[in-house]
């Protein structure tokens, strides 16, 4: 059953730059609405905010790219105006054309640069989702998806803010492209959604019922959770308006259910006794990290930069970018394999945190995997890790959708046995780019868990065949090798034998997180 835990004090928190959310987080679960009597309440309420969000959004779609700057590194990125990121444009209002979807403001950053930010990366595609083979009909998803982009949490703002003070506090500018610092202001809010990550979480909600619009009417609309921070509530609720709007308000889905993080849940991931993946984090940080030091303060002689603090202008890059949706001039100040050295720093910390590189990480996605298991059997959950049986759990929707942070997803996939690499990850060695395992696996941060990541389980029955199950992260098709998969499709009697660590509540692991 679940069990709590110590949480730190917070500060207040800036506005959320979201819809309201609509469930009580103190009682967990609200009952079925009157829709009679609010229903135009929540119509009046959806078409707001989506007009809010096309005047917001609209000025992007007619934009044009900003003009290249000279300073910034055109070997590693190009412009601001480059091939890449024009045919993201032209790639967007085609998808806006074909499928109906608005999608959320392009940064202005090539793909590239947008791929090597490890667990900042916003989402991107891995693969053009395809349908199920011939004969087959998908007649249940799962979704389970991280928050979209948000602004640092507390503690690494402060110490970004601190990290750029260091570098500008040099005597001088040799590097034209840290010039800006003279004047710079650390502007970043803490901890919430930016209004990019509301508009990707948007984005997904209309992708989801387009694609599974089949198995929605008015008596089966999808069941929605989220773990309790607010930027996981947020990213569900804008994610429910997106599913709405798509649908011209037929389908109203709401939050059914928020699930306390002060607790231990199936939701959000918690072990204390397991590592957070800091020992390998700072061995590559180390070797990594001095090269790229003694490059910058060549630009900027007579500041005071440390590992860490290069770690933290890296992380700018990013998050500035998310936050002001407009390329940061901290990307300029580094090159391609800088940024490949970042991206791995965020691999390794998944893998040892609550991945394959921790004992105690499976363990806590065990929960979540049983209540899968559930759904797809219409069974009762069998748990004995984090599931709360007090919390409204039905087994008779066909869309079920949660929401979540990246390191539950990631000790979800562990638990599964998705990205499965033979060999451990080398903290004082990276490998080559887009590095594949020999399995054919890989382990990389930005392809499993980019803002707004999404893992989804499709249950299909196909003819003459019987009852299958496929899983995509972020639209590409997993092997599911541990269950025997061809083409992606594994036989939901053989998926479930497979998950057996699960069905077993971690053969005695999710005790040791508390002895």
């Amino acid at each position: 059953m679940p069990m709590p835990f110590a949480r730190s004090s917070s500060s207040t928190k800036t506005p959320l730059p979201t819809v309201a959310t609509q469930s009580d987080p103190l009682n967990g679960s609200r009952p079925r609405r009157a829709w009679t009597t609010t229903g135009c309440i929540r119509t009046t309420v959806t078409l707001v905010v989506l007009a809010a969000y096309f005047a917001w959004t609209w000025p992007w779609y007619f934009r044009h790219d900003a003009p290249a700057d000279p300073d910034l590194p055109q070997a590693a990125w190009g412009s601001p105006a480059s091939l890449p990121v024009q045919q993201a444009h032209a790639n967007a209002e085609a998808d806006l054309t074909a499928e109906g979807v608005l999608r959320a403001p392009p940064l202005g950053v090539p793909e590239s640069l947008q791929t090597k930010w490890g667990q900042y990366s916003p989402w991107h595609a891995l693969d053009k989702y395809r349908a199920p083979p011939a004969g087959c009909n998908i007649t249940q998803v799962n979704i389970l998806q991280r928050h979209g982009a948000r602004y640092p949490n507390a503690d690494d703002g402060e110490n970004y803010a601190k990290a750029v003070e260091h570098l500008a506090s040099a005597d001088k500018f040799r590097d034209k492209r840290l010039k800006f610092l003279k004047e710079y202001e650390y502007e970043l809010g803490a901890d919430d959604l930016v209004p990019f990550g509301a508009a990707q979480t948007f984005e997904a909600g209309q992708v989801a019922f387009k694609r599974y619009m089949h198995l929605v009417n008015s008596t089966q609309l999808p069941f929605v959770r989220a773990a309790g921070a607010p930027r996981v509530v947020s990213t569900a609720t804008n994610w429910t308006v997106g599913f709405a709007a798509a649908s011209q308000q037929r389908y109203q889905p709401y939050l059914n259910v928020i699930i306390s993080e002060e607790y231990n849940n199936t939701l959000n991931n918690d072990c204390p006794n397991a590592s957070d993946g800091s020992p390998e984090m700072d061995i590559w940080l180390s070797v990594f990290a001095p090269p790229i030091a003694e490059r910058l303060l060549k630009g900027a002689p007579g500041a005071n930069l440390t590992d860490m603090d290069i770690f933290n202008l890296l992380a700018m890059c990013p998050f500035e970018t998310v936050a002001k949706e407009t390329m940061s001039p901290f990307c300029s100040m580094f090159t391609e394999d800088d940024f490949r050295a970042f991206e791995y720093h965020g691999d390794l910390e998944k893998y040892y945190k609550t991945g394959y590189g921790e004992k105690l990480g499976p363990i806590q996605g065990v929960g979540y995997v049983n209540e899968l298991l559930a759904r797809l059997t219409g069974t009762p959950v069998k748990d004995h890790t984090t599931h709360n049986s007090s919390l409204e759990f039905p087994l008779d929707r066909n869309v079920y959708a949660d929401f979540t942070h990246e390191n539950l997803m990631i000790a979800v996939y562990a638990a599964m046995g998705l990205f499965n690499v033979t060999s451990p990850l080398d903290p004082r060695h990276m490998p080559p780019p887009d590095h594949e395992d020999p399995s054919g696996q890989s382990w990389v941060a930005s392809r499993m868990v980019p803002f707004s990541a999404r893992m989804v389980t499709e249950r299909l029955e196909c003819v003459r065949e019987g009852t299958y199950v496929r899983v995509l992260v972020n639209d590409e098709v997993q092997p599911l090798e541990f269950c025997g998969g061809e083409q992606g499709l594994c036989e939901l009697e053989k998926f479930v034998e497979s998950q057996e660590y699960a069905r077993n509540s971690g053969n005695g692991d999710f005790e040791l997180c508390y002895s």
